[in-house]
């Protein structure tokens, strides 16, 4: 065989050899077990080395990943990656419908410029194991600007392999018309007679809009848990200009979602939530005092980030830690307990699975985390891994402090995609 054949197969080996290492050496957690409230469709979770990913609207990491159209609002991506190795990464935008699938326009439409952000040389923590280098960027910029409103997908790659690393959802908004909502406690009406939340909006629509039967459409979100929308199709047209739309009594949202919080800014004994510190293991190690089920949860919290606070100093340091939790009279035979929380991007996975210990008589788990301020909850699942069956477990049934959100779309009758005319927010009271 001629030389230059066999230097080809070689450098194909090399090349193939070295893309299946990159792979190996980014472990995720199997797509198919991993449920969460903040997940949408078509996103793409992060592989287990990369944590404390935030998206947020620059000025305050508690704003949500949401940006005007053309007011030269910024957004600030954040993560780090476990490792003692610098990397360098690319990220790419794409533009979705409502029920996030592709929108399938052309990217130079939505797209004012390069379509990529480069980012690198991330900031290498300091005295603290397990190693860590934390990265951020902001966008848009000079070099890329969004032309449209309307959902978008940020995706991050691995710079020399191009693997697909971890996507997070955001949004563009125009805010034309004037969009106004409220809130009806409805008690005994949800499960085990907890009392739901209807939600009423009313939307003043711009001129442009002929036929808002056809060309709105409308969704809710609670507590920005992006993944766990309803959207809903009633409304009424009766006044000319307005649009009213809101959620049926069998299709809202509990009033007594609640969170519990956990402070773990500095990590050291004296604490509240920290029952025993371990510095002398790699991560150190952290346990939690027990949770109670009924006796745990804040009925408010002064942070909103979906993300958590999470430290970025250089110092800021990891820790394994260990929640506990007693169950009460929940059924330790045949429930499936699961903790999620700012932590873990509220995700359902096996990884947050709890196990039960018969002689202790507690639910116990551990998860890598950074130091920081962060909500969580349990959930739990009768039967299976199935998004119908994953249950919050709330510590009341009385109605609690709830965020919420209003989206108004318009299916543009001549580009034909969906733009985002408008978003709102507020809050129910106690």
């Amino acid at each position: 065989m001629p030389k230059i054949g066999l230097l080809s197969i070689l450098f194909l080996l090399l090349n193939c050899s070295s893309s299946l290492d990159l792979q190996n050496s980014y472990p995720r957690t199997n797509p198919d077990e991993d449920r969460g409230l903040l997940l949408v469709p078509n996103q793409l979770i992060p592989p287990s080395s990369f944590k404390s990913i935030q998206l947020y609207r620059k000025s305050n990491v508690n704003n949500p990943p949401i940006i005007t159209l053309n007011k030269n609002e910024k957004l600030v991506l954040e993560f780090d990656e476990l490792t003692s190795l610098s990397g360098q990464f690319r990220v790419r935008f794409e533009h979705f419908d409502p029920n996030w699938n592709p929108s399938n326009i052309p990217e130079i439409w939505y797209i004012d410029g390069f379509n990529e952000l480069t980012v690198s040389g991330g900031e290498m923590n300091t005295l603290s194991k397990p190693s860590y280098f934390h990265y951020k960027t902001e966008f848009p910029n000079r070099q890329l600007d969004f032309l449209f409103s309307g959902n978008y997908m940020l995706h991050v790659y691995d710079y020399s392999s191009n693997i697909k690393l971890f996507s997070l959802p955001f949004f563009v908004t125009e805010q034309v018309g004037e969009l106004t909502s409220k809130i009806e406690t409805i008690y005994n009406s949800g499960s085990s007679f907890a009392a739901i939340d209807q939600l009423f909006s009313n939307y003043k629509y711009p001129d442009e809009v002929e036929f808002p039967q056809f060309e709105l459409s409308f969704e809710f979100i609670q507590n920005r848990f992006w993944g766990n929308s309803i959207k809903t199709k009633t409304f009424d047209i009766t006044t000319p200009g307005k649009i009213r739309f809101y959620t049926l009594r069998e299709n809202s949202f509990s009033s007594s979602f609640d969170f519990i919080p956990l402070d773990l800014s500095d990590l050291n004994i004296n604490l509240d939530k920290i029952e025993d510190w371990q510095p002398e293991f790699i991560p150190p190690r952290i346990i939690l005092e027990r949770d109670i089920l009924n006796f745990s949860a804040s009925p408010s919290l002064q942070f909103r980030s979906t993300y958590g606070n999470i430290e970025t100093d250089r110092r800021s340091r990891y820790a394994e830690v260990y929640f506990r939790l007693v169950s009460g009279t929940l059924n330790t035979q045949n429930s499936k307990l699961y903790v999620a929380g700012d932590f873990n991007s509220w995700r359902i996975t096996e990884n947050s699975k709890l196990i039960y210990d018969n002689e202790l008589d507690l639910w116990t788990t551990k998860l890598i985390m950074k130091e920081g301020n962060y909500r969580y909850k349990y959930f739990r699942n009768t039967e299976g891994l199935d998004d119908i069956n994953i249950i919050p477990i709330n510590d009341t049934i009385t109605n609690q402090t709830q965020e919420y959100m209003s989206f108004v779309y318009y299916k543009d009758p001549i580009k034909i995609y969906h733009r985002l005319l408008s978003t709102g927010v507020f809050r129910s009271r106690k």
